[in-house]
């Protein structure tokens, strides 16, 4: 009997009929449930048995008792449709059946898998079993006699596997890791760390590199390993994806949710060619058909002139609008958690919260060489010495090539030390002191010709009057604080390939800022700053090894300016880690040069630097100047907290030629 299904090809825009054969519909005997079907086999579950249909004829060749009444915690079928594999959890046992012998028990094998993969001729399988607290195994079995070949530890999360038609990759997935296992050694050869949890790999059986997974959003993602990236991203309107099928050409992808619906997916053309309800199991394109399971019988679907049907599509035809190009909301959400420590501060220890907005009207600024999403972030962090410190920064790039950038935050209990100006500053004798700060600066730039930026600058901050732990070694100048105001400019030139982890090209920014009695600041003078940075790409040691130089000038003048606003060298600069205030004056200049790079190609999560550089200060360079150079030399370690964006965490150990040591962490580069 023929059942006809109309269905709309958005190709074509017209109806194909898709014909289903299948044998009478079989009686109430029959499995309740489909649990698995692979290899033109299925199996069900039926009152304490599994139930095993040829999927073509409809007919029951085999029963297997369980030792449970109750659904076996992990059950599949091979590949090629010989063996059938269940684990019982309570028994801690697995139970191999071989279907071509009467459905004979096989094997025995004291562990519970979570999850198989099979060889392509179905000699080896690949199994994930003996999940501890702490970690599973990876172990590979011959399936002729299942002799054990080779086994190695692996993550405890890890829940998925697949190997490719020529058995030269093996992937493992587990929550937002995928691993690109050597399928003979078992040994990692490549840690991929991604944006979201996946489940549910597939190879395509064409395209070595491409595999397709579902993300903890349902989305379905098509991969490029080699590209590192996401090419096709799938929304679907229906239930949890529980299965993926690649068709043999490698150009179709079948979907199949928990609620019953099936989709058909051009991955060429960008267009869903099929769909189908109520389907309850599917077997993905073995020689070229689809069978699915739908009202207790196998269909047998002829999919084979799809090819030639989107092969005819007219021009006009427009991409389906469940192929995502960007992102699947217009605000991204990203953590970022605030470790760093100061010797002022102590440990620091917070939160941010980064709202990122994605243009999707196509602007001509996504074009644009130096286009940066929109963001919002706001952050709060507390210091073991007893400070608390907020802040919020909004970054706007508008369409047409204007920034609009601003930070606002608030220091409560600042804690830091004066130790002196310039040459005479003295380590061993300072005066703590603690006060409050407000502070707001910001821009607004226009983008000229893709890679300069010119605009205005300002900065507006207030210190509350300093109060001290104990007497003053030090008589502190501007000890009851004040008001600053400034206005000025800044140009800009970027040709940084990344925005967090720039590998090549150049930054060089220019500002100056003149704080005015007449926009109602406290002291009057002007501000110079000069920051070039390079980034040099080397290739030895492992990939992304780099090269990083920075130099820095920085002039106070003409006027009166109060210290804490005073050029520097520590703290956040070349003299990472050392008391904010031991190098200060009203002109400072330095150098530094990074060599970043990872312990491995395999993880690149974990990575070092090595890092030397000199500086001085001065009341100016150009008069009466007396050398007093100090230089710097340390090393770093680094990891990546969002490996996809290269976010990382640091945490550096330096040295200078005074015998200052300095500790010093936090998130993002130095530099």
């Amino acid at each position: 009997m023929n059942t006809v299904l109309r269905i709309t090809f958005l190709s074509i825009f017209c109806l194909h009929p898709i014909v289903f054969v299948h044998a009478q519909d079989l009686t109430s005997s029959h499995p309740k449930s489909i649990l698995a079907a692979k290899g033109k086999k299925a199996i069900g579950y039926r009152d304490g048995q599994l139930i095993v249909t040829d999927i073509l004829s409809n007919q029951e060749i085999g029963t297997i008792d369980l030792s449970s009444s109750e659904i076996p915690y992990f059950y599949t079928i091979s590949d090629d449709g010989r063996w059938v594999l269940y684990s019982s959890k309570k028994e801690k046992t697995t139970y191999i059946y071989d279907i071509d012998n009467a459905c004979q028990l096989k094997q025995i094998l004291p562990f519970v898998i979570e999850t198989v993969a099979f060889t392509k001729d179905g000699g080896t399988a690949y199994l994930i079993h003996s999940r501890s607290f702490w970690k599973a195994y990876l172990s590979t079995y011959d399936t002729q006699n299942w002799h054990l070949h080779n086994s190695r530890s692996i993550s405890d999360y890890a829940n998925s596997l697949a190997i490719d038609d020529d058995n030269s990759q093996l992937l493992a997935a587990g929550r937002s890791i995928v691993w690109d296992i050597d399928p003979k050694t078992l040994r990692k050869k490549k840690v991929n760390w991604e944006a979201s949890r996946l489940k549910n790999l597939i190879f395509n059986p064409t395209m070595k590199h491409q595999y397709a997974s579902v993300n903890h959003k349902n989305v379905i993602e098509v991969r490029d390993l080699q590209a590192d990236r996401v090419i096709h991203s799938l929304r679907t309107e229906k239930g949890a994806i529980t299965q993926l099928a690649y068709a043999p050409d490698g150009r179709h992808l079948m979907s199949l949710d928990d609620v019953g619906h099936l989709s058909i997916w051009d991955l060429q053309d960008s267009l869903k060619v099929d769909s189908m309800e109520g389907i309850e199991a599917a077997v993905g394109f073995e020689e070229g058909k689809l069978s699915v399971y739908k009202q207790h019988v196998w269909h047998l679907v002829d999919n084979s002139n799809w090819p030639k049907k989107n092969a005819q599509k007219h021009t006009s035809a427009q991409p389906d609008d469940a192929f995502l190009g960007g992102s699947t909301k217009k605000v991204n959400i990203v953590p970022l958690p605030i470790i760093s420590y100061t010797p002022e501060a102590s440990m620091i220890l917070g939160m941010g919260m980064s709202f990122v907005f994605n243009d999707n009207e196509g602007s001509q600024q996504a074009q644009s060489h130096f286009f940066r999403p929109s963001s919002l972030t706001p952050m709060v962090s507390y210091g073991f010495n007893g400070q608390w410190q907020a802040s919020i920064h909004a970054d706007y790039f508008h369409r047409r090539g204007w920034r609009f950038f601003n930070q606002i935050g608030f220091l409560k209990n600042n804690r830091s030390f004066f130790f002196g100006i310039g040459h005479d500053a003295d380590r061993g004798r300072n005066s703590v002191y603690h006060n409050h700060i407000f502070s707001w600066e910001g821009e607004v730039a226009k983008l000229i010709k893709d890679r300069f930026f010119a605009g205005i600058k300002y900065h507006v901050r207030n210190d509350s009057p300093l109060e001290y732990d104990t007497s003053s070694s030090w008589p502190v100048p501007d000890n009851e604080g004040g008001f600053l105001a400034g206005i000025g400019a800044v140009l800009r030139y970027d040709t940084r390939n990344d925005l967090l982890f720039p590998t090549k090209g150049r930054y060089i920014d220019l500002s100056f800022i003149r704080y005015d009695n007449r926009i109602g600041s406290d002291f009057e003078y002007n501000d110079l700053q000069l920051d070039y940075r390079s980034f040099y790409p080397l290739h030895i040691l492992t990939d992304g090894t780099t090269i990083a130089f920075q130099a820095i000038y920085h002039n106070t003048y003409g006027g009166d300016i109060p210290f804490y606003q005073l050029p520097h060298l520590s703290a956040d600069r070349i003299l990472r880690g050392v008391w904010r205030n031991l190098y200060i004056d009203r002109q400072a200049i330095a150098v530094q040069g990074e060599l970043r790079s990872n312990f491995s190609d395999i993880d690149p999560r974990y990575g070092y630097v090595l890092f030397a550089g000199a500086g001085d200060v001065a009341p100016s360079f150009f008069k009466n100047y007396t050398p007093r150079i100090v230089g710097v030399f340390g090393t770093g370690y680094r990891q990546q907290i969002i490996p996809k964006l290269k976010l990382q965490s640091r945490v550096d150990l330096s040295f200078t030629t005074r015998g200052d040591l300095g500790i010093s962490g936090g998130i993002g580069l130095t530099f």
